[in-house]
């Protein structure tokens, strides 16, 4: 597939329509989790969507790579939620530090 963007001869992009992003989930409880985690905004998890997944990850299921899946994606927004808490207080902190708190004198 050539690029529209692409200037010279080597430049050729190679696409793969095999390739799946989302493993095949057969325990609809997961599924269902998984896609509420994708919606969601990891900034600001939901505590529907935390008890949800926390439930369906505590049961016992025989598809482990679902159950695998499911839980990587909720360990990564956890973290992209705490990571953003760490930052936004860094950033009040600096903008503290410096005199950029939005008092006006």
């Amino acid at each position: 597939c050539r690029s529209p963007f692409s200037n010279g001869i080597r430049s050729m992009r190679f696409y793969s329509e095999e390739v799946t992003h989302i493993p095949d989930i057969k325990d609809p409880e997961l599924y269902s989790v998984l896609k509420d985690l994708l919606a969601e905004n990891w900034s600001d998890l939901s505590d529907a969507v935390v008890s949800d997944a926390k439930r369906a990850l505590s049961k016992s299921t025989e598809d482990s790579t679902g159950k695998e899946a499911v839980t990587n994606v909720f360990r990564a927004a956890q973290a992209v939620e705490e990571f953003g808490g760490i930052l936004v207080t860094l950033k009040m902190e600096i903008d503290d530090s410096i005199g950029l708190s939005g008092e006006v004198f």
